[in-house]
């Protein structure tokens, strides 16, 4: 008995190692644009929340499930019907620099910078909706009528 306890430690190591589902696999993204751009809303919107509460830790935590999103919408999207050029080229020069002002902004609770890089984040959405003809309007949550 004492022989196979051993072997049956390093078994189960073995096992529980190949069957891992947290191991080293990327996860996929599924989804199209369209249900990409839902999820970015959602964290948009519950984002202007949080900075008009100015509660830093939701805040930070929304702003950089954001920006994850926009990441791997950037990595995945060189061609859609939607798009007359790579997602990513436009995260790099019109969102990932508001992004970067946010995210610092957030990090020293500096409310007024938070509102202001939010509010050039969401006109950079805007833009580029309207220069692809997409029939939808990025709010500014901060000034939303309740």
């Amino acid at each position: 008995m004492m022989k196979i306890l051993p072997i049956l430690v390093i078994l189960f190591f073995l096992l529980a190692t190949m069957c891992n589902p947290f191991g080293g696999d990327n996860v996929k993204n599924v989804k199209d644009l369209d249900e990409n751009m839902i999820d970015l809303r959602m964290y948009h919107e519950n984002l202007g929340d949080a900075i008009l509460k100015q509660d830093q830790d939701d805040a930070v935590w929304l702003e950089t499930g954001m920006d994850s999103v926009l990441k791997i919408v950037a990595s995945k999207f060189d061609a859609h019907r939607k798009l007359d050029k790579p997602f990513r080229e436009s995260y790099e020069r019109d969102l990932k620099p508001n992004i970067i002002k946010l995210h610092s902004a957030l990090e020293k609770s500096s409310w007024p910078d938070a509102r202001e890089a939010y509010t050039l984040l969401t006109k950079k959405c805007n833009g580029c909706h309207q220069d692809r003809d997409v029939d939808k309007e990025v709010q500014n949550w901060l000034y939303r009528q309740n």
